[in-house]
């Protein structure tokens, strides 16, 4: 008993750590977050990271892994659902669950803002574990839109960049909120950004 009580402990900490890093690596970036920083943010002892991870890489690797795996969540049984729905009706559901998810999670977004314009370890490991897939399930969306005149003739690229594009409003919602007083994180305001891209994205109709 006294084991489990000591492993429940261990995982407890182990989550503090991980919701403390996403937070900071998505507002200040991998350099910019130490160690002790993510430690006292999460109200834990000194050398835990060590203790859990073994080093600052390994807990940012395991920081991405938990956060876009939320994304996966949502997105992942979303595609399997959809599977035989009409391509047009598919593509708009499909767009706006990944708004409504970029919403829930806007750390995702926040982070390859940064690791984006770096062609470094962390962008290829992005890219490698999380990005590519993703790239390559809206490639065959733009395919089959295309193939049916579901979508505007655009590139798979401008496809891509207005979709994932479609998230900075929650990425940046304070510049939002001082640009235009509105709360982009209102469930009125998520639904109609989620609209607003799926129309961009797709012929009338």
């Amino acid at each position: 008993m006294a084991e489990a009580a000591a492993t429940g402990k261990s995982e407890v900490t182990r989550q503090k750590l991980l919701e403390a890093g996403i937070r900071l690596f998505a507002e200040n970036g991998y350099d910019a977050t130490s160690t002790r920083t993510v430690q006292t943010a999460a109200g834990v002892q000194r050398n835990l990271i060590t203790y859990h991870f073994g080093s600052k890489e390994a807990f940012w690797k395991a920081c991405m892994f938990e956060l876009f795996g939320r994304l996966g969540e949502v997105m992942v049984p979303a595609i399997t659902q959809s599977a035989d729905i009409e391509p047009k009706e598919r593509i708009r559901f499909l767009v706006r669950r990944y708004i409504r998810a970029s919403a829930a999670h806007p750390e995702t977004t926040r982070i390859m803002f940064d690791e984006g314009r770096c062609n470094d370890w962390r962008l290829a490991f992005l890219v490698d574990n999380f990005v590519r897939g993703f790239f390559e399930t809206v490639a065959e969306l733009h395919v089959t839109g295309s193939r049916t005149g579901a979508i505007p003739a655009i590139s798979v690229m401008q496809f891509y960049y207005v979709l994932v594009g479609g998230a900075c409003i929650f990425a940046m919602a304070p510049e939002c909120r001082l640009l235009s007083g509105d709360d982009p994180f209102t469930e009125e305001a998520i639904d109609a950004q989620a609209n607003a891209i799926a129309t961009l994205l797709t012929n009338a109709g």
